[in-house]
């Protein structure tokens, strides 16, 4: 059994030069976890995935980042991909202003590598 999940056709079509669709050789998962880094969590969720061998992407709020750079350190030296979820996890849609707002939020979320 085959699932596709797709966003909604509005999507795509406004952003036309995002990827929406790759042909894989194999079926792939790919494994996100947003929010982050959370003590209480992330350290363990690191130890589940090391265990079988998984790699994934941790999309980090700047402010976590700020709080437990050690843990993102970690994710890193483990060779997971990270992303950016803002500095202060704003809703796009629901941001006043949000060209100028929502991107210097953005902005502000800075991962540095060792």
């Amino acid at each position: 059994m085959r699932f596709l999940i797709r966003p909604p056709k509005i999507i795509r079509q406004l952003y036309k030069q995002s990827v929406w669709r790759k042909e894989q050789k194999k079926p792939t998962i790919y494994l996100t976890f947003d929010d982050g880094p959370i003590p209480e969590l992330t350290p363990w969720l690191l130890d589940i995935l090391k265990k079988y061998h998984i790699k994934a992407t941790f999309f980090c709020i700047g402010d976590n980042v700020r709080k437990h750079s050690e843990i993102v350190q970690k994710i890193i030296s483990k060779q997971h991909s990270v992303g950016n979820h803002t500095y202060s996890h704003l809703k796009g849609w629901k941001t006043k202003t949000k060209t100028k707002t929502y991107i210097s939020n953005t902005e502000a979320c800075e991962i540095k590598l060792n």
